[in-house]
């Protein structure tokens, strides 16, 4: 996992988003043509249901036969008792059965973010290859932070994170200056460009 995380990280995209989507897009492929048919997991999801989100991502994958039969379910499901459950993303109460694709989420968000704070505590070059060219989201940056084993290494990371979101706001007030009429004629940098999306990429994380 060590030259997994190294040898995927860009200065635009959170390296958490890009291996757990990653990972997912594996599971959602592998429950598709190798779960489907399991009279367990098919049973989990007549329960506990499927979250909206999730519901879409699977759909976008165009499996009509397994569609057919995952559905056939719920809709049998609803049928009977009346009732289909759609889950609000991500959120469990101590009764509620939970989308078994966010529980899948929720377990790859947690070993890279576990992966992540090991490395970067342990491995100098991991820490340098972060700082040279990676990034990471707000949400991932605090599972990171949660995991690490000391405030030292906490403020290593935060100002590594700084640095970058220094540099993505210096680049968004170029853009805003190159918006007063004085400066109108004045293009828009490769720089810039990217900055705003990393800004996106940051407060929001990725789905691609």
């Amino acid at each position: 996992m060590y030259f997994e995380m190294i040898e995927n990280f860009k200065e635009d995209k959170c390296i958490v988003c890009h291996l757990k989507n990653k990972a997912m897009d594996k599971f959602f492929d592998d429950f598709l043509y190798e779960s489907v048919n399991d009279y367990s997991l098919r049973d989990k999801i007549r329960k506990g249901g499927i979250c909206p989100e999730h519901a879409r991502k699977l759909e976008s994958f165009g499996d009509v036969l397994a569609h057919a039969i995952i559905y056939s379910d719920l809709l049998r499901s609803f049928k009977n008792n009346h009732h289909i459950e759609i889950l609000p993303r991500k959120r469990k109460t101590q009764d509620q059965n939970m989308c078994i694709f966010c529980e899948k989420e929720q377990g790859f968000e947690d070993t890279y973010t576990r992966a992540f704070s090991h490395y970067f505590t342990a491995q100098s070059q991991f820490k340098s290859a972060f700082a040279e060219r990676g990034f990471i989201c707000q949400r991932h940056l605090k599972q990171v932070l949660e995991k690490m084993p000391s405030m030292s290494i906490q403020k290593d990371l935060l100002s590594i994170v700084k640095h970058k979101i220094d540099v993505i706001l210096h680049h968004l007030e170029k853009i805003k200056e190159k918006n007063d009429y004085r400066n109108i004629h004045e293009s828009y940098t490769p720089e810039e460009v990217r900055a705003w999306h990393m800004a996106v990429e940051f407060v929001a994380g990725s789905k691609d």
